[in-house]
């Protein structure tokens, strides 16, 4: 599944480092690093436990280790009408609205900005 995705963006993505990934019944857990050919990274943290609860953060930063944006759902900002999801643009405080995201989401969004 996870290599299906990277395939599916191989265009962009220069090299992976899949750190962990763990299936135990309907959980799952996944650390993951992806350089893209702009030299930007993302770093990926995204657990489903089997409480059915979903955390996640995807983080893209350019080769200044400059955050360009991250999508999580961590249990602050609590303003933000699609709370808990949200995203950070450049810095921590331009704080926005999210939908829930995954891997193939993210993936398609940066291919946009680096393409």
């Amino acid at each position: 599944m996870i290599l299906e995705i990277i395939e599916k963006h191989k265009t962009i993505i220069q090299n992976f480092e899949i750190q962990k990934f763990k299936i135990v019944s309907k959980s799952y857990q996944l650390i993951c690093n992806v350089l893209f050919i702009n030299n930007s990274q993302l770093f990926i943290r995204d657990y489903l436990f089997l409480d059915g609860e979903r955390k996640y953060s995807y983080h893209w930063q350019n080769e200044l280790n400059e955050c360009l944006v991250r999508w999580d759902n961590a249990p602050h900002h609590q303003e933000i009408t699609t709370y808990p999801f949200h995203k950070h643009i450049g810095k921590d405080e331009n704080i926005e609205d999210s939908e829930p995201m995954k891997l193939e989401s993210v993936l398609k969004y940066i291919q946009n900005c680096v393409e």
